[in-house]
This record gives C-alpha cells, structure tokens and sequence, in this order.
C-alpha cells in the first residue's frame, strides 16, 4: 500500500514538472523577465549560498533511508531545486518562484508519509519515541525553501494580466459596527521551544460569500507573542471585494506577505535531542534561521460570512487535520459600500505607471471614469494594449536577450514592436553585417571549431562572420598555439606515447603541441586529438644483489622479492621490468633434504613439516612419507598464477591445486573462487580432479586489475591479474 503511495506520489511530480509552460524549462528559449525600469537581478549571494545548502542536506537526507521510494522522491525535488538555481541565476525569477511554491508542497506531502518515530514503537509511547532523523531533516529542508521564498523581494511580472492586488489601508471606513472573526493561524516548522510540538503546521482560512449581494471585508494579521516577550507587529489592513456565491483562501503564504520584508517571527533551533541526532547521522547542523509563526488572523466584515480554518500538522505522535468554524465575534447592522465600476472584457483596472509596465508604451485607456483607487490615493483606470508596430521588411520582432543570441545588434527603429509572452519589451532587429575571416581564421560553429581545433579553441573576433540555416551565428575560430617540445620530450597522443614510451610514460607539459586528424566514415568535419610533449619515466637502477626482469622471467628463476615498487625498464613486448634478488637460501630442518621437486616425486618425497620451505634455487626441503597412513586432510592450496598481466580481450586462466596433510595431490576438495576488481564476478565453486587440480578461465573486459582469492576451510591463497589496451604503434620513427 505504502508503495503504491509513492508510485501516485512520483506521477504527480512528473506531471507537476509538465504543468510548467514549455519555455519556463527550456535553458535555450527563456527571456528574462523584465520590470519597467530594469531586469531583475540574477541569484544573490544570500540565495545561492542557501540554495547550496539544501542541495547538500538533500544528498544527506537520502543516506538516512533505505527505502528506495523515499529516495527516489527527494531525487526529485533535488533535481527542482537545481531548476531553480538555474532559472534565478538567469534572472526568470516568475519560473523560479513557481517551483519554490510547488517544492515546498511537495516536501509537505513527503514529511506527512514519512514514519515520525523510529521503527518499533507503538502509538502509546510514540510520544516519547526517539525521533526519525529523516522525518527532522525534512522539516529542516522544508524551513529553508520557505526561507527561500522569503528572499524573493524582487517583483516578478505576471505571465497573464491578472487583477489589481488588494489595496493596503491603515484601517476600515468608519461604520456604524463591522462582523468581526478571529481565526487563529499556525505556520511553519517548529523545532523545538516554540510552545508547541515538534513538527511542520499549515493553516488555511477559508472565505465565502453566501449573500446575495456584494461584500466588502478588510483582513489583517497579528503576531502572538509570549506575555513576557515584546508584543507581536500588527500587520495594516487588505482591502478584498467579494462577489455572490465568490471565496477566497488565506493561508501561510498570504499571512507571512501581510508583514512584507521587516516580519517578526520567531527564530528557533533544532532541540539539543535532535541535535545530537543529526551529529550522529552525519547531518550537517542547520545553518540559517527557521521561521515559525503564530496568532490571529482577523476579518472585519460588511455582512456575514462563513469563515472555516483547516489546520495541519505532522508531528512525533502523528498527522492531524482539523477543520473549526470560525463564529463571529461583533454583529451590527450591514452598511453599504457602492459598488465600483468594472472593466470592459480585454481591459484591467490599474494605475497609468502599471499600465505602462504591463501593457506597453502603447497602452491606451478603455474609459474616462476610474474604476478604483490604489493604497497611496492615485486613481486607476481601464486600460487596454495599444496597436503592435509591424517590423520594416528585412527586420524581425524579437527581445534583446534573443536578439543577442543570433547575433542581431542593429535596431531598425526605437519604438518597440510588442511583448512577449513574459512581457518583455520586444523591438524589431536586423542582421548584423558580416565581417570576412582574418588569414588563419575559419568561420564555424562553436561546436565545429572544438571538434576541429579542440577545447581550446581561439576565437578570432567577437562578430559574426556568418549564420548556419537556423540563423545561429557563426564566428572566426583558429587552433590554439602549439609549444615545441623540450629535448627527451616526443609529440605524441596518449595511445602513442603509451605505446612507444611504455604505460608510465609522462607528459612535459600541460600545453598542446599538435592535433592529429581522426576521421570517421561518414563524418563531414575531421575530429582534432591534442598532442602533447611525453617522455619516458624515470627508471630506477636495480640495487646491489638485485637483478632488473620481468614478471615472468622472475618467476622462471625462483625471485619471489622485489627490491623497489619503482619499474627499471621495460622488455621488448614493452611489459614493465622490475628489481628482484634471488631467495634467500635456508638450512632444511633435522631429518629433512633440499632437493628439486622431480627428485622429490621421484623418491616419494613430502613437504618437511608439511611447509613449502625454499632452501634454493628451485629447491625446497622434503622428507620421507610417514610409514603410517594418515588421515588425508587439506594442508596446503596453491594458485597459478599469482601475478599475470594480459591485454582486454583474452582469456586468462586460473589453476589451483590442493595438498594433503601428506603431500599429496587431493581429490574431490571443494574451492571456493571470489573474483574482485575491474572485472569482478559471483563466487563460484569447483571441485578438485584426481590431480587435486581445479580451473576455470574468464575473459577481461576492463582495464584494471582483479584480485582472484581460492579458500578451502581456512586455507586460501591470491592472485592478482592486469588488464591493458594494446595500443596501435604508429609507424613513424621517434626523432
């Protein structure tokens, strides 16, 4: 059932993202919107540092579940609020704002599914079960983005002309008597020593009009503080008109903008328990103020109303919801406010300055009479758009940001030609004149230049020099400077200098000091690969008593000891050579004889004292096999070969042979194999043959290395395999 939530949860996501209008998501169609006087700023430091910090308690939120729904849901919202640093640092503050609302709705949602305790508990004591730290760093997430919301103090221009905002006034007209109601509201996340408990609370007052006339209803807010705190602000009075059977909502959103930017709310902590907590869990401490509100909304009334509050909470001992008819608290005799007069259907009621802003230099008025006023006294008419003007032929209608992007700088006139679907200025452009490309100059995409020239691709001059079919301009790009090698330095690509030089072959320099060409079948432009300046690495001389071989040959001659980790050099199928010195030659135990394997085999020979003892080279110390039978155990386990390196693609083949307590090959011993690195795989199991042999074999994927590890009861023995890519050698001699 749980499941099935979070499926119908992820689906509104989706389609909540789709709600958004197509531009609003797209990084290459968005204008920014403009205000009349100037563009609205991109992401303040005070944004993008608190931005920053729900991202990273986001990434903590996810490692505090196990349950992938959970996780997939705060993937999500990770993902908007990205969106929403991406939207605000180009200045589309509306888009921004959309989602900040739709994040912290959806936060809410999540908060309220979550487990408030941890696991275990029951109802009866959840209220002293120790908190879920996931349900406490989602309240703290939540908290920010209001925070967040709160930092938006710009003025974000509306997608579609919408009615004036209801206007700001000291006090009601003075009447005979208004109907009071008093609605008691709670807002925010409340972490502790706000007076009430631990959790996230919304409130929503609703407002209905049953009459059948027109009612005009004046709202504020009032902060309620402690009585040994100082008393809490009083918010100045909304005016809103009510039409017949017409409702409106009042919730944390509108409460906490009735006190603008100077609101006094209470600043909490998260609560030493839960702070301790979050040390625990590896959860960064909360590092900005939490808002949390409470008091009284107020509602002075021409005529009764219903007025109902919905109250929610999420808290330790559980969710709630409450719904509470609001009564009345003064009644009296109804007065009338006339009626204003309404706009003409395509014309909205708004002062000249807005209208000038919303609707264009060219907006005219519908009517000489006004049709409200605004909080400051100034009249306010019905306005309408004025006549678009049409662009000169060879001129389009674009706004500067797009015209920017094409390459367009020359206006065809000053006067603007119209607005687009945020409302920014719109003004008819040209294309700019073409400048030819300087010598040593190609005229190409910014992408062709870096396929051609690589990343570091100069550009030769800011103007264009030209346009692709879809009008995109194109500029004047050359390859960046080459550097010459110093001396003992080759210019090479990496595959050449790891295959001439060897596999820890380094560069001389970060600067390129070439291209070279590598054409696909089909392709219309060749791909550039940088060349750099390589050398051979510092190869160490081999200490006294130590010999420079390869792997292979080392282990030919016995030499199980490196001197260094540092390669000496390298053989002629370019594999790494290293310092190994001969074993050190031990006396063989009382009753026991150094000889070579086959003259062990040969006498019937065992292991003295079971132990693989080197007593020289290719000579280890036996002993003769006890007259009396013993009980066949494994005493010893062996793996071929311990160390191998081989080029991706082929197969390498593991050999591993089981020793009894007696010396002996034993058969039918189960081994178990794990395979770990770059090309790990499932334990297997094989069983011994009557050789007590067992193998297998697998092809490498992966450069890298594996570490392969053989175990029967407690015995086991590694080894370890490389994986390299052998490079194409180049024909050219080196210099």
């Amino acid at each position: 059932m749980r499941k099935g939530i979070f499926i119908f949860l992820g689906l509104l996501l989706a389609l909540s993202m789709f709600s958004f209008p197509a531009d609003t998501l797209s990084a290459k169609t968005i204008s920014t919107p403009q205000s009349p006087s100037s563009s609205p700023a991109a992401l303040t430091a005070d944004e993008k540092a608190l931005i920053d910090d729900i991202l990273r308690e986001l990434d903590q939120a996810r490692k505090l579940t196990n349950d992938r729904d959970i996780q997939d849901q705060i993937g999500v919202i990770k993902e908007w609020v990205k969106k929403v640093k991406t939207l605000a640092d180009r200045g589309e503050t509306e888009a921004a704002l959309e989602i900040k609302y739709t994040i912290a709705k959806r936060l809410e949602w999540l908060i309220n599914q979550l487990p408030t305790v941890t696991p275990g508990t029951t109802s009866a004591v959840a209220a002293t079960a120790t908190p879920n730290p996931l349900y406490d760093e989602l309240v703290r997430i939540r908290a920010k983005i209001d925070k967040l919301i709160e930092l938006e103090e710009r003025e974000v221009p509306t997608i579609t002309i919408r009615p004036y905002e209801p206007p700001e006034i000291q006090s009601p007209p003075e009447m005979e008597k208004l109907i009071v109601y008093s609605a008691k509201f709670l807002c925010g996340p409340a972490l502790g020593g706000e007076g009430v408990q631990p959790g996230s609370y919304s409130t929503a007052i609703n407002v209905h009009n049953p009459n059948n006339d027109t009612v005009y209803l004046f709202k504020k807010a009032v902060i309620a503080q402690r009585e040994d705190e100082a008393r809490g602000r009083i918010s100045a009075f909304r005016r809103v008109m009510l039409n017949p059977d017409e409702a409106i909502e009042i919730d944390c959103i509108d409460i906490v903008r009735f006190f603008g930017a100077q609101q006094e709310t209470g600043v909490t902590a998260p609560s030493q328990q839960t702070q301790t907590l979050l040390t625990t869990a590896n959860v960064a401490p909360i590092s900005s103020a939490v808002k949390f509100i409470k008091g009284f909304v107020v509602i002075y009334s021409t005529a009764p109303l219903d007025v109902v509050g919905v109250y929610t909470a999420s808290t330790p001992v559980g969710f709630s919801l409450d719904i509470e008819h609001i009564p009345r608290s003064t009644m009296g005799t109804p007065v009338y406010v006339p009626e204003q007069p309404t706009c003409p259907q395509g014309c909205y009621c708004m002062t000249k300055d807005e209208a000038l802003g919303k609707l264009g230099p060219n907006a005219t008025m519908c009517q000489d009479q006004p049709c409200d006023k605004d909080a400051s006294g100034v009249l306010r008419h019905c306005w309408k758009r004025g006549e678009e003007v049409q662009c000169p032929t060879g001129c389009v209608c674009m706004t500067e940001a797009a015209a920017k992007e094409r390459g367009y700088t020359d206006r065809c006139q000053s006067e603007p030609c119209g607005r687009d679907q945020y409302q920014n200025l719109m003004y008819c452009f040209k294309m700019s004149t073409q400048q030819a490309c300087p010598q040593g100059c190609v005229c190409l995409s910014k992408d062709d230049a870096y396929k051609r020239y690589g990343q570091n691709a100069n550009m030769c001059q800011e103007q264009p020099c030209g346009y692709d079919a879809q009008q995109n301009p194109l500029y004047c790009w050359k390859p960046v400077e080459e550097a010459v090698c110093p001396q003992g330095c080759y210019c090479l690509t990496q595959n050449e200098a790891y295959s001439q030089l060897g596999n820890n072959a380094t560069k001389c320099q970060d600067q390129p000091c070439g291209y070279a060409t590598s054409a696909t079948t089909g392709a219309t432009t060749a791909a550039q690969i940088p060349k750099y300046c390589w050398k051979r690495a510092e190869q160490v001389q081999c200490p006294q008593g130590c010999y420079c071989l390869s792997q292979s040959d080392a282990k030919q001659r016995g030499y199980t000891d490196r001197c260094t980790d540092q390669s000496c050099g390298y053989d002629q199928s370019n594999n790494p050579m290293y310092c190994y010195k001969p074993p050190t030659q031990a006396q063989c135990p009382q009753g026991c004889v150094c000889v070579t394997p086959d003259e062990a085999k040969k006498y019937g020979y065992v292991y003295c004292l079971n132990q693989q003892m080197q007593c020289g080279t290719n000579r280890y110390c036996y002993q003769r096999a006890a007259t009396t039978d013993v009980k066949p155990t494994p005493a010893r386990i062996l793996i071929d070969p311990t160390e191998a390196r081989n080029p991706v693609g082929s197969q390498h083949t593991i050999t591993v042979v089981v020793y009894d307590n007696n010396g002996k090959p034993m058969a039918n011993v189960k081994v178990k194999i794990s395979q770990t690195g770059a090309n790990s795989s499932p334990p297997l199991e094989l069983t011994t043959d009557g050789n007590g042999k067992c193998s297998y074999y697998y092809t490498g994927k992966n450069i890298g290395t594996d570490t392969i590890v053989a175990t029967v009861d407690n015995l086991s023995a590694k080894a370890t395999k490389t994986w390299y890519i052998v490079a194409t050698p180049i024909t050219r001699p080196l210099k």
